[in-house]
């Protein structure tokens, strides 16, 4: 029998469940064991239950009248049951009589004995030591023997169970196993039914097989079309990723590059090797930071980040960079990097467009308002920052206008657009809000001698002479008022106002003068 079983499952099989048989049939046997010793400390304590009933009416009577060889005796009775290791008699904390070895510090089994005419009243107390050695030898008898008979069972029933398998089920697995092997790898293919299995659970299996046999067939072919279609879908998304205009790039968990198109290289400025793995920040070393601060904000959000940068170039020019980072799962990221300078410098060159004055070239109303409220706001953080505001209209424009025609007009305040572009600081602002005046702010001036001083030295700029196309020469003046920052001027129309106020009282007090606000 056994070795059928061993064909059939295979000596390994067959020693493994032999050998769970045996574990389960010891470890049975360890789990009762608690239970007759539990048993057998209920039947030694019944037993000496009895016993002391039997003895206590002696042990009542030698108690009361202080017998101690009676007492004695009574104990020589109960000592002589094999589960009982030592008894004594005591009155109060007095032992009377006692029998057996020395206390082992074990659980004691107690009674009180009451007077032979009083049963209210406790005469006396017998203590009985069970002898645990001898339980836990009678219940590990048992328990071996439990098991024993138990493991002889298992083995029988670990045996039958292994012959019914092998015959019923291990057999008939083996022979559509083998069946399924000897189908070649290519599509088609069936395995036969086991003889007496076409109506039960094998039968079904093998039909079963069958039909998926027959569904892996058309699997084959649909996987090889979609293959082919990947692998066209590959060449395409190649040829796009080689070419493609934009930066595209991945980062390892650590932050490298990982993969690169040709783009990506010619934005970034490298890698140059298939073989390097630099980090973004190696890269662009000046936008180490930054570029640090992208990714673990991109990391810490779970979300598509993006920020543009600037470089500047060895030669001084500035290239703006446009890097996106997408997480892309396990830390890792995608990005991409696109240079923006043309739309960057197409973007200043409209924003500069937007606050210039297109006949001066000087700066128009919007952007004298932007810098005046930029300046103002610098000034009330820090009042030691002022600066001074002057208003200039032009003296004998209008006669100029109407002598020498809109053309010459337009000629005379470009070249006092310049004149005053020469005659300031690069750090000061030459604007024209409209028609002929203009305004300047001297930056950090903050004294009015020295504002009176700039700006005389700007009003005799203007009044020279000026060549129109026609030959003719002429000249205009320029009435200047002029406001100082202090505490009360937080509001750009406070301080335009002053100035203005100011350049009206130079008119009226002669023209091409310059003169300062006062309350």
């Amino acid at each position: 029998m056994l070795r059928l079983v061993r064909r059939n499952l295979g000596l390994r099989t067959t020693a493994i469940i032999l050998l769970v048989g045996g574990v389960v049939g010891v470890a049975f046997a360890l789990a009762t064991l608690p239970f007759v010793l539990v048993q057998e400390r209920e039947a030694m304590q019944r037993q000496s239950i009895a016993l002391i009933d039997a003895v206590e009416g002696t042990v009542s009577t030698a108690c009361f009248v202080d017998d101690r060889v009676l007492a004695k005796q009574s104990l020589d009775g109960l000592i002589k049951n094999p589960y009982v290791r030592r008894a004594d008699i005591r009155v109060g904390k007095t032992t009377i009589a006692e029998v057996g070895g020395p206390p082992s510090g074990a659980d004691l089994l107690t009674r009180a004995v009451h007077s032979p005419f009083s049963e209210s009243e406790t005469i006396c107390e017998i203590r009985v030591e069970p002898s645990e050695a001898l339980i836990r030898e009678v219940a590990h008898e048992r328990a071996w023997r439990v098991a024993a008979l138990m493991g002889g069972q298992m083995l029988a029933v670990v045996l039958a169970a292994l012959m019914a398998v092998s015959v019923f089920v291990t057999r008939p697995i083996r022979l559509i196993s083998n069946s399924l092997h000897r189908i070649e790898g290519k599509e088609g293919g069936e395995i036969p039914t086991p003889r007496g299995h076409d109506e039960d659970e094998l039968g079904r299996l093998v039909r079963d097989t069958n039909a998926l046999i027959a569904g892996f067939s058309g699997l084959i072919r649909t996987e090889r079309s979609l293959r082919e279609q990947r692998e066209l879908d590959e060449q395409r998304l190649r040829l796009i990723f080689e070419n493609a205009e934009t930066g595209l790039f991945t980062l390892t968990a650590d932050g490298r590059l990982q993969s690169w198109n040709p783009a990506c290289v010619r934005v970034l400025g490298g890698p140059h090797s298939p073989h390097e793995s630099p980090t973004l920040a190696e890269l662009l070393p000046p936008l180490a930071a930054a570029l640090d601060a992208l990714r673990a904000r991109c990391i810490e959000r779970q979300r598509s980040v993006s920020e543009d940068f600037v470089l500047t170039e060895e030669s001084g020019l500035q290239r703006w960079i446009q890097i996106v980072l997408t997480p892309a799962g396990g830390g890792a990221l995608q990005g991409l990097a696109n240079d923006i300078s043309d739309r960057k410098r197409a973007e200043e060159a409209a924003q500069e467009l937007a606050i210039t004055d297109s006949l001066t070239g000087a700066m128009n109303r919007l952007g004298l308002n932007r810098r005046l409220a930029n300046m103002l706001a610098e000034h009330t953080r820090d009042p030691a920052r002022g600066f001074a505001l002057a208003m200039i209209d032009l003296d004998w424009f209008k006669q100029i206008n109407d002598t020498h025609g809109h053309d010459a007009g337009d000629h005379v305040l470009r070249v006092v657009a310049q004149r005053l572009e020469r005659a300031v600081r690069r750090t000061d602002t030459v604007a024209r809000p409209g028609g002929d005046e203009f305004v300047l702010l001297l930056d950090g001036v903050t004294e009015a001698d020295a504002a009176t001083a700039i700006l005389n030295k700007v009003r005799e700029a203007v009044l020279a002479p000026i060549t129109l196309d026609s030959g003719a020469d002429v000249a205009v003046g320029a009435s200047i008022g002029v406001a100082m920052t202090c505490a009360a001027t937080s509001a750009p129309d406070e301080l335009m106002r002053r100035a203005d106020a100011a350049m009206y009282g130079a008119k009226k007090e002669g023209r091409n003068a310059v003169r300062l606000y006062a309350e």
